[in-house]
């Protein structure tokens, strides 16, 4: 198995031991979740470019503040690989899979942190001819994320991340990390 389905397998167990354990009393909320993506790979320097993310999550109230929240996004980051070349765009397509552990600051902020696994769906690289500078880029990534998030009046949240890659890829013989600052905007059911 796959080092990112194993990380996927393991936020699902854990779901659902948390929610089978009577005396953690634990509330789960689902909800959804939408935004925008900006987008930087290191060493390359590219110029950021809007790319966007959707996807769900489950909220497993956890003892006092503290929740514990898997989700599945679908994302697509985009970068210019090389600042003075306007074809050298590229949309990487994923599939991110967190699990953040969300700490309550005051009533209505929360700031929060955890892993994150993503899986490469597709690649699109903007250049000229059948050259695909991005060929080599693994299939699945590790990461981290981290940020801000407030509650707002009827189940709306918007929140502040920042994802970025632990597992290096390979880039034209660059060793290089994905790095992305989202801004969301959820609805809690």
């Amino acid at each position: 198995m796959k080092r990112a389905g194993k990380i996927v397998l393991l936020i699902l167990l854990v779901a659902l031991f948390v929610e089978g354990i009577p005396q953690v009393n634990a509330q789960i909320n689902s909800g959804i979740r939408a935004g925008l993506n900006f987008s930087d790979i290191t060493e390359l320097q590219p110029k950021s470019n809007n790319g966007f993310h959707v996807g769900t999550y489950l909220k497993i109230s956890l003892a006092g503040l503290m929740t514990l929240e898997p989700a599945i996004q679908y994302s697509v980051r985009k970068f210019q690989s090389h600042p003075d070349y306007p074809s050298s765009k590229v949309s990487l397509k994923y599939i991110d899979v967190p699990l953040i552990l969300r700490v309550g600051v005051l009533p209505f902020v929360n700031v929060f942190v955890g892993p994150q696994a993503s899986v490469l769906l597709s690649r699109k690289y903007g250049g000229d001819g059948n050259f695909d500078a991005i060929g080599s880029l693994p299939k699945q990534e590790l990461g981290g994320v981290t940020g801000i998030g407030v509650k707002l009046p009827l189940g709306i949240n918007v929140q502040s991340s920042y994802d970025f890659g632990l597992s290096h890829l390979e880039h034209n013989g660059h060793k290089v990390k994905n790095k992305v600052f989202k801004i969301s905007l959820g609805k809690d059911f």
